[in-house]
């Protein structure tokens, strides 16, 4: 069996039209109905006005001897406006899904045609009501809708920024609680406070040390550094390595038990500057190694690989699958929480890659950090 995330780069034009589409129609509708209700209550409330006030406004005048065709011309002209609104926000999302400078040169050029069209569209659009509004009306729809376009815009940016970062948010607290969970888990502590036990009455010092200085520095990194945006990759790579070494120390010395760790940083800074890492992002793939592929009657091993340089990550994990561990409980919600936060961190800038083969289970992530 195997599985993968396709990499972010991969979708195609029409997968994103067809993924966005349904929730635009929605929100068009809600804005067109309510937009349609206040166009038509605000100007029936001006029919309340004296008749001699309907000179300093000359389509009220007309639209008081004919109320339906008010209705007729407010239905259309709000879907008139309101259409290419929402048509120019969804070209947005099509355009800069990158703030590359020939996105940003390609939502320009489309803006100014976007005016032009609207122009050509009141043009048509007077021809149509046979002057019921003039020019000037119509030309002062078109800047008007041209504008409340860019406001639009923005509000939409400035909320689904704002929903991506509590999102973020949630997925980073529940990703901290996950790897507290598991490393002070009683089961855990136990384990290792016994194993430093052991190693103090046999007089190795040295090893109890190490122990004691690995765990402390586990616990402190996912405290501290766990509040952090960002870590220095260093820092990261310290406490996969502490992690790796707890759980080494745990295991019983035996040839039928292969652990291997290589973690190499060229210590270069990376394109944006020093490199650093979202906190907590690579640790559940280890932990995973260890709770599912680790048994002490029979063959097994973790294999882990990382690699910086030029502030480009590659990390892969391998462990063997031991049928016993796999009977455990498991909802994969680790799992589709890195997802969710490689997505929201690292969009198109990761490629993660699930594979089952050969009683092997690998995970390969490569991030432009």
């Amino acid at each position: 069996m195997q599985s993968s995330l396709v990499p972010p780069q991969s979708i195609s034009f029409w997968q994103r039209v067809r993924r966005a589409a349904p929730h635009e129609l929605k929100v068009f509708a809600i804005h067109y109905g309510l937009w349609l209700f206040l166009s038509i209550l605000s100007v029936f409330s001006l029919f309340l006005l004296p008749a001699k006030d309907y000179d300093k406004m000359p389509s009220m005048a007309r639209y008081f001897a004919d109320k339906w065709s008010f209705i007729t011309d407010s239905i259309f002209l709000n879907f008139l406006v309101l259409l290419p609104v929402h048509g120019c926000y969804f070209v947005y999302r099509l355009i800069v899904r990158k703030t590359r400078v020939w996105n940003i040169v390609a939502f320009g050029a489309f803006l100014v045609f976007y005016l032009f069209f609207l122009s050509v569209c009141a043009g048509f659009y007077v021809a149509y009501t046979h002057n019921r509004v003039t020019q000037e009306e119509a030309l002062i729809v078109v800047f008007f809708t041209w504008a409340y376009s860019l406001l639009f815009i923005g509000i939409r940016i400035y909320r689904h920024n704002r929903r991506q970062q509590v999102e973020l948010q949630r997925q980073k607290a529940e990703a901290e609680i996950a790897a507290l969970k598991s490393q002070v888990n009683p089961h855990f502590l136990f384990n290792t406070l016994n194993n430093l036990y052991g190693t103090a009455l046999t007089g190795d010092t040295n090893r109890t040390a190490a122990g004691i200085e690995q765990l402390s520095g586990v616990m402190r990194h996912m405290v501290e550094e766990s509040k952090r945006d960002r870590t220095p990759i260093q820092k990261e790579i310290q406490f996969l390595e502490d992690t790796v070494e707890l759980h080494r120390m745990r295991l019983p010395k035996s040839d039928a038990i292969s652990v291997q760790s290589i973690m190499e940083w060229d210590e270069q800074p990376g394109p944006n500057g020093p490199v650093e890492i979202a906190p907590l992002l690579l640790v559940s793939f280890v932990e995973n190694a260890f709770k599912y592929g680790i048994s002490v009657s029979q063959n097994c091993f973790v294999h882990i690989q990382l690699n910086v340089e030029q502030g480009r990550l590659h990390f892969v994990c391998q462990n063997s699958i031991v049928a016993a561990n796999r009977l455990q409980s498991s909802t994969g919600t680790g799992i589709d929480n890195i997802r969710q936060r490689l997505q929201l961190i690292y969009p198109n800038r990761h490629i993660l890659s699930l594979t089952e083969k050969d009683n092997v289970f690998r995970v390969e992530l490569t991030i432009h950090l």
